[in-house]
């Protein structure tokens, strides 16, 4: 028998409840063991309840999802959350506030149950809406060391998951690093590059203005490269301590 996921629901409309149990509860391998109608509920719920995953509403009377996910995690880090929402212009917050996922209700069933599976065996990052397999270029303030610069990699592929196939730069010009990422939006990436220990600042690049001409190091094969002036990618400024 496969192992079961437990799940409470949370949601102020009694036909999403509804809705929601009924889909579910047609995955063998999950369980909706509660639902309730507001936040407050759902932190007594999850004490007696011990689900697995939260599939949390973000707007709500009373206390709203993002400030019961707060203190969810606060008292259960173990618990997951899986935010379901008609808007994601709540995802930043959703983030800081402690959530797993991010889901919008216009999702596939199978979109939710996937996500569901992923976010309770921790096989994928924070879902966003709408973007996935973005890369980019994460451009370091000159005057760059490279001593920092390798560090700062290091912190970043543990923070943000990503593959980072070629890193160029120089002292007087800065360095670039080329990211890939499995699941991204400018927004979890701006949050997330903010949280790392050495940066001090990040902001995102309207226009491309750096050049970086010559290579000191190529990350990936220990040799000099030369980098194309202009790139069709987003291009975000980081600033290390």
């Amino acid at each position: 028998m496969k192992e079961e996921i437990k799940i409470l629901l949370v949601d102020d409309h009694e036909l999403v409840r509804r809705g929601l149990r009924r889909v579910l509860e047609l995955e063998e391998d999950m369980k909706v063991v509660g639902d309730c109608a507001n936040a407050d509920e759902s932190l007594f719920h999850v004490e007696m309840l011990s689900p697995d995953i939260v599939l949390m509403d973000v707007k709500m009377p009373g206390l709203n999802g993002i400030e019961a996910t707060r203190r969810l995690k606060e008292k259960r880090p173990a618990c997951k959350v899986i935010m379901l929402t008609l808007y994601d212009e709540y995802f930043l917050e959703s983030i800081e506030a402690g959530a797993d996922n991010y889901i919008l209700k216009d999702a596939k069933c199978a979109e939710l149950a996937q996500a569901i599976r992923q976010t309770y065996h921790s096989r994928a990052p924070l879902q966003e809406p709408g973007v996935s397999g973005e890369e980019l270029d994460l451009v370091i303030s000159p005057p760059a060391d490279t001593v920092q610069v390798m560090r700062f990699i290091a912190q970043m592929e543990k923070t943000l998951d990503a593959c980072i196939p070629q890193t160029i730069g120089s002292q007087e010009q800065g360095t670039t690093v080329t990211v890939q990422l499995k699941f991204a939006s400018l927004a979890v990436l701006l949050h997330k590059l903010r949280n790392i220990p050495d940066v001090a600042k990040v902001e995102e690049i309207k226009q491309h203005h750096l050049r970086a001409k010559t290579g000191f190091f190529n990350r990936l094969k220990g040799e000099p490269m030369v980098r194309i002036d202009s790139m069709p990618r987003k291009q975000v400024m980081v600033t290390l301590k």
